[in-house]
């Protein structure tokens, strides 16, 4: 005789089915919600580090020029770090955000920065962010005109 106990030892398939449709349903959202959440901090990144590189070039233009000193930024797209350097000393540095990358600086990666604080070379300053899109600030010469495109 089989009891009533016995009878009921396993999950029905109705029961498997529910459970791993309401499980796929809940991890379906959450990818969706993560996407868009990389997305956002890419885009916000994107914008905090335009804003802080142009930042950094006219602290470079005003710090050679409070101190009458010619200098340049440079570019350096192996280490993707921008360093300030006048004569043969690095005054400060600028490393670039995790997984962003630089593209390319004008000619030669480097901005020429004069005694007075205006810079000798226009250039456009491409970057590649998390998303693998590339950005383009750029430059005029002699001016504190810069774009962010």
């Amino acid at each position: 005789m089989v009891s009533i106990k016995d009878k009921n030892k396993g999950f029905t398939l109705l029961e498997l089915i529910l459970v791993l449709s309401i499980i796929s349903i809940f991890f379906s959202i959450s990818l969706i919600n993560i996407r868009g959440y990389r997305k956002l901090n890419n885009k916000i990144d994107v914008e905090l580090f335009c804003n802080t590189l142009l930042n950094y070039i006219n602290n470079s233009k005003e710090y050679c020029r409070d101190n009458s000193v010619g200098g340049y930024i440079y570019f350096d797209i192996e280490r993707n770090m921008i360093t300030l350097n006048c004569g043969i000393r690095q005054i400060n540095n600028l490393p670039l955000p995790d997984d962003f990358s630089l593209k390319q600086v004008g000619l030669d990666n480097k901005i020429k920065i004069t005694n007075i604080g205006t810079t000798g070379s226009s250039c456009t300053i491409k970057f590649i962010d998390r998303e693998g899109e590339t950005h383009d600030i750029t430059m005029c010469v002699g001016t504190e005109y810069v774009q962010i495109k």
